[in-house]
């Protein structure tokens, strides 16, 4: 026997009916507890488990390190991912923010070589 519901579309719905019910497990009032429960196991079912390790995000950054350390949770939150288009973009854009961050690093260790050479230079005077 088939569902007595009608779908959005006002047109008969087309699934089997629950045996004693004259409707199908979707439209049956009585199956709302069951449709609930079924909602949320097909949720955790689907859930991504975190790969990163939340511990090891500064909760201020103010370093390259820092800085370093949260792309590295980022990265490794996003590579368990389903393959797709947004989870691409976001690699080139983590890669992108690694050289950024690589390089200013560089920078920065280069300047304060710099500073240290001058520094030395002028207490040697």
């Amino acid at each position: 026997m088939k569902c007595k519901s009608k779908t959005t579309n006002g047109q008969l719905c087309q699934a089997q009916a629950i045996t004693g019910s004259k409707y199908c497990f979707t439209h049956d009032p009585a199956s709302g507890a069951a449709r609930a429960k079924a909602r949320k196991k097909g949720g955790r079912r689907n859930r991504t488990p975190h790969a990163g390790n939340s511990e090891s995000i500064p909760t201020k950054v103010r370093t390259i390190e820092d800085v370093l350390a949260v792309l590295d949770y980022a990265l490794a939150e996003t590579l368990p991912l389903e393959n797709s288009i947004q989870r691409g973009r976001l690699l080139v854009a983590l890669a992108g923010a690694f050289i950024e961050a690589l390089e200013a690093g560089e920078l920065e260790a280069r300047l304060t070589a710099l500073e240290q050479r001058i520094k030395n230079q002028n207490e040697s005077v």
